[in-house]
């Protein structure tokens, strides 16, 4: 099957008038067309290094077959680590500017970026030059108004915007693919002082001793960016934007200055205190354009209109309309739809058997295949519905059912649930289950595929087979297990949560099992077309699924043959680990790596302090957490399990989460009756200080300073004596009823023979 990001290396010979050399060529796929059956190319070992990228090559799908076959590598394309980051953490890694220069370009680009132009523009038989003509004669009529706004530079030429275009289809036909990842090794790691003093010499003074230089103003320093983000949070607060009806940069510079560049002054006048600001010297303070400079790296085109104008004519006037139109699916994992639902019913608390106590309804996620409507894959969460939970179960979904059957105690065959490929779109709910921008990116870069978000008014008949198979599962399954909502449930009686008794891996089975049943006896046959019909298949989705995906696509893209990490990657929202000395923290457990040890890691947050990584997991698994190096490694951190006692292995992530806030409240109740404890204890212990101070209260003080005479002496008369007291004990205990004859033998006999040998 042809994908994007497919990357296909192979030889050719130039041959000149005298020899013929060989060049290597790595072919990436950067977009597929399945209605033409025609894929674009580049080759990546120009276009890695090339400051103006052509544009990629189309073939037939026949074609690149032909040069599959041919080929000394097939395998996927890998596109630099950064371009599958989110924007948080290429702000941690220093990368704000990479941030601006890319959403500065996208806002140019865009209009060209939709899936029409591009498919216009790689396989039409016209030119795109129009809406590109159509785009230069917009900035020419902008420019005369630019000079006035000072705003930045104009694409005024085709050459820009071909440019542009062709490294956004070439790089992943995603935002990120805009970044410039070329000055990963250029920038402005330049040294940023602390606090104001000697080294902040403002950049770019004329000569050394600022001769040239009219102002006398000092260098940014961090204490100044932190300075600036206080501003920023003031004019963004309620109270700024009821103490200042507009934002403007003016303002906020003005701001800046009466905070940040006065002393305070406090004089008496006629017996009243007033309070009076003096301005610093010229040389102690930053100029206008520095502060104003600054506070617009800060503050981005959206974050102005929103702070100006306010969120809610942000989002009814400025904020971006999204709307796509989409051809028909073709074929099974053409595209893959999710959707969720709140389970009717309640769930048991696995950890706790003391009573039968419930950890609350939880959300159903389930994804299906459009064209053959049979469920690829399922997770059952307890947050959401959200677009974190449709990761988990797009991860399901591509993932080998066997194996996971595994891992719940059940065995089926390969046959029983052939789910486990990739699929080429996918769309989603829009409201909170909806993707954001980045995580689209990163599908379409990393796995090429291509995320959408869909209003409801264009769900259609969509949205109604995934509710119908909610209804299903609710009628099968759901609803006649103990703990479950019913629509009878009278006054009085007792309410399903204490009735609970399915805990978390006993729902999934039972999910499992009738999503099973579904997918091998629902009836389909109103969805057959003629080669269905001709090959005489059954009638239910498993067989329409099987069938479509051998007929229409090829086989698929089997997912069990590309790397686990890059999936988890892909599909999987990005969270932050810890690294410190004795291992990798997140929430609440601890990860270990060799690679985290030669890469001197733990060393480093020992010695320094710890630090951040993003990392991503699979919320079925405990096991493992996943992380991208820069480098773009995938590197696997595994649970640390001491002796194979760890309570959290081979867990999922639902009920420990649960586990971990009940060992917090245990450690709550500990540390309260310990505080009890140690109060008692002290209290005991001053008592018995006070006893023995009364005792000696008639001794006189005791003013020597060497070490007392006799302590060994006294020590053996003690012993002596605590000796004696436990025979007298014993010989109680065995003598019964003769205990006062023995009593009066041992006293006149022993203690004579202990004074003998005292004197």
């Amino acid at each position: 099957m042809i994908f994007v990001g497919q990357c296909i290396v192979f030889k050719s010979k130039a041959s000149t008038s005298q020899n013929s050399k060989e060049t290597l060529i790595r072919w990436r796929v950067c977009h597929v067309n399945f209605h033409l059956k025609k894929a674009a190319v580049s080759d990546m070992c120009i276009s890695e290094v090339a400051d103006n990228i052509s544009k990629p090559k189309a073939f037939s799908f026949n074609e690149l077959y032909k040069r599959i076959k041919l080929a000394s590598e097939v395998s996927s394309y890998d596109l630099p680590a950064e371009m599958s980051y989110s924007d948080k953490e290429l702000v941690r890694i220093g990368r704000q500017t990479w941030i601006d220069k890319r959403d500065y370009k996208y806002q140019k680009l865009a209009p060209l970026t939709t899936e029409s132009v591009i498919n216009q523009y790689l396989y039409g038989k016209t030119s795109i030059s129009k809406e590109i003509d159509e785009l230069i004669l917009s900035e020419k009529m902008a420019k005369d108004k630019d000079k006035d706004e000072g705003k930045g530079k104009r694409w005024l030429t085709r050459g820009v915007y071909y440019n542009a275009l062709n490294r956004y289809i070439v790089f992943g036909c995603s935002i990120n693919a805009l970044l410039p990842t070329k000055l990963k090794n250029t920038g402005s790691n330049y040294f940023l002082p602390a606090a104001p003093g000697e080294d902040n010499v403002k950049r770019g003074r004329g000569r050394a001793d600022n001769s040239k230089s009219l102002s006398k103003s000092i260098g940014v320093t961090q204490q100044h960016k932190e300075q600036f983000k206080q501003v920023l949070a003031f004019l963004n607060s309620k109270e700024g934007k009821k103490k200042f009806a507009s934002f403007s940069y003016k303002k906020a510079v003005e701001l800046y200055q009466y905070n940040f560049e006065t002393s305070v002054v406090v004089r008496e006048i006629d017996g009243i205190e007033v309070e009076t600001r003096i301005p610093f010297e010229e040389q102690y303070c930053l100029s206008e354009e520095q502060i104003t400079y600054h506070l617009k790296k800060l503050i981005d085109k959206k974050l102005y209109v929103e702070i100006r104008y306010g969120n809610i004519v942000y989002e009814k006037d400025y904020a971006a309309r999204q709307g796509a139109a989409h051809d028909g699916v073709i074929g099974a994992t053409h595209r893959y739809e999710i959707d969720a639902t709140v389970i009717d019913s309640y769930v048991r608390y696995p950890f706790d058997v003391s009573g039968q106590y419930s950890m609350g309804r939880p959300v159903l996620y389930i994804v299906i295949d459009v064209y053959s409507t049979m469920i690829m894959g399922f997770y059952i969460g307890f947050d959401g519905p959200n677009w974190q939970g449709a990761c988990q179960a797009l991860i399901n979904a591509c993932s080998c059912k066997v194996k996971y059957a595994e891992s719940i105690g059940l065995t089926i065959r390969e046959e029983d649930f052939p789910s486990h490929h990739m699929p080429y779109q996918i769309t989603v709910d829009n409201g909170n289950e909806h993707p954001d921008r980045v995580i689209t990116s990163v599908l379409q870069s990393e796995v090429g595929v291509l995320g959408y978000n869909f209003t409801a008014v264009f769900r259609g008949d969509a949205k109604g087979t995934v509710e119908s198979k909610f209804n299903t599962l609710n009628d099968t399954t759901i609803h006649f297990t103990p703990g479950a909502i019913t629509k009878d449930l009278g006054r009085g009686e007792q309410h399903p949560s204490n009735q609970a008794l399915l805990d978390y891996d006993s729902l999934r089975i039972e999910i499992f099992q009738t999503i099973m049943l579904v997918n091998n006896t629902a009836d389909r046959l109103h969805r057959h077309d003629i080669n269905a019909i001709r090959n005489n298949i059954d009638i239910t989705p498993k067989a329409l699924f099987v069938h479509s995906l051998k007929q229409e696509m090829n086989g698929g893209r089997d997912a069990k043959l590309i790397e686990r990490g890059k999936i988890y990657w892909a599909f999987l929202p990005e969270e932050t680990a810890t690294v410190r000395a004795d291992g990798i923290y997140f929430k609440g457990l601890v990860y270990y790596s060799d690679y985290a040890k030669k890469a001197n890691w733990f060393s480093k947050a020992k010695h320094d302090k710890a630090f951040k990584i993003p990392v991503k997991r699979y919320k079925a698994w405990t096991n493992t957490i996943y992380h991208k190096t820069q480098d773009g490694q995938y590197i696997r951190f595994d649970l640390k399990n001491v002796n194979d006692e760890s309570p959290f292995i081979n867990q999922h992530w639902e009920p420990v989460l649960h586990l971990l806030e009940q060992f917090k409240d245990k450690r709550h109740k500990n540390r309260l009756n310990a505080k009890k404890l140690r109060i008692f204890k002290e209290n005991l212990s001053q008592q018995l200080l006070k006893l023995n101070e009364q005792q000696i209260s008639d001794a006189p003080e005791n003013t020597r300073t060497s070490i007392q005479p006799g302590v060994k002496e006294r020590q053996l008369q003690f012993k002596a004596i605590h000796q004696l007291m436990h025979q007298i004990e014993l010989y109680e205990n065995l003598s019964g009823s003769n205990q006062a004859e023995s009593e009066t033998y041992i006293n006149h006999n022993q203690y004579d023979d202990l004074d003998e040998e005292m004197n």
